[in-house]
């Protein structure tokens, strides 16, 4: 790799902290009550919580080592939904060869990486999708998900493909729509959507990549 090449990822990279300092102090009130409305459901309802428990342990004996969830998705049941809360981890990212992304706190046992903020989760997640067009020029949804998952791609690629209106095997600007993508991908990992604000400061990314080309 180039020294040209390593200082522009370096000076895109470096972007993301900043980038995630403004996500956080812009903590959106729609994911705080979302999340407040799930916890007040369980305490509603005992045999939900039940239900919810035994479909969480049946999802974790099928997840497996993929990225993505077999049945994730708009079809995604509870415990996928859950799971991706629980760790505030919305793309659902794993750890990579042992080193802790900024802000994780532990990694659960299938190797997805839990984080003390959904910022910090969704933070790693760019990283990720950075580093798949920036080192090994990933440009299409095919592409990415070839790297990011084993299972489930069909599904995937035509739910992104829908949300993002962009053919599956078709090339595209990762970096201008970095915060569409990532907000696509949460949707799909999670099985719910996420408040906006919290992937709109990406849209920045491609500004500072291509200074840091000149």
């Amino acid at each position: 790799m180039s020294e040209r090449t390593l200082r522009v990822q370096a000076y895109t990279f470096a972007c993301l902290a900043a980038i995630s300092a403004i996500a956080g102090a812009a903590t959106s009130f729609g994911y705080l009550e979302m999340k407040e409305a799930y916890h007040a459901e369980q305490a509603r309802s005992s045999a939900l919580s039940a239900k919810l428990q035994e479909a969480m342990a049946a999802r974790d004996r099928e997840q497996g080592e993929d990225q993505c969830p077999d049945s994730g998705g708009e079809m995604a049941v509870a415990a996928v939904q859950t799971l991706a809360i629980r760790n505030n981890n919305p793309l659902n990212v794993k750890t990579v060869k042992g080193r802790p992304w900024y802000g994780q706190i532990a990694v659960d046992r299938h190797g997805h990486a839990v984080f003390d903020t959904p910022e910090h989760g969704i933070r790693a997640g760019a990283n990720v999708l950075l580093n798949y067009y920036t080192r090994h020029g990933l440009d299409t949804l095919d592409g990415i998900l070839s790297r990011f998952c084993t299972g489930n791609r069909a599904e995937y690629a035509t739910f992104l493909s829908r949300r993002l209106g962009i053919p599956p095997d078709v090339k595209f600007d990762v970096l201008a729509r970095l915060p569409e993508l990532l907000h696509a991908m949460a949707r799909f990992e999670s099985g719910q959507e996420w408040p906006r604000e919290l992937f709109t400061g990406y849209s920045l990314v491609a500004t500072a990549y291509r200074k840091g080309q000149r």
